[in-house]
């Protein structure tokens, strides 16, 4: 705790927001970050700004390929219906298609992403 309290002493402001341990994702994915990093007093890092919204991220980057007219989802949707992959895809982009994949389920011809109390 002492660390803490003068660590707070090197920033012009700070807050503090509880985080129930179910939402705290965001906080490990910093933790990682943080521990990739190896500074001095002299260091000078950028602040990160985190903001709050209203809708979930993916509802704000739904829009179509502008090159290929084609929505966001259209490759998962491909694997996931006929396991198939883009013709141009290299094996990390297989790869990374099927780790996408797997959250998400096809009922009919309408494609969901599986909630957290949802089986994988």
């Amino acid at each position: 705790m002492d660390l803490v309290m003068n660590l707070i002493k090197e920033f012009e402001e700070i807050s503090f927001t509880y985080l129930p341990r179910e939402e705290s994702q965001m906080a490990d994915a910093l933790a990682t970050l943080a521990a990739m990093f190896k500074i001095d007093d002299q260091f000078q890092m950028m602040p990160i700004r985190m903001s709050i919204r209203e809708m979930s991220v993916h509802c704000c980057n739904i829009e179509k390929d502008e090159e290929y007219g084609l929505p966001w989802y259209y490759n998962i949707l491909q694997y996931v219906k006929y396991r198939a992959y883009p013709a141009e895809a290299t094996e990390n982009d297989k790869r990374t298609l099927r780790r996408l994949a797997i959250e998400y389920v096809l009922d009919g011809n309408i494609l969901y992403k599986k909630g957290k109390d949802q089986e994988k």
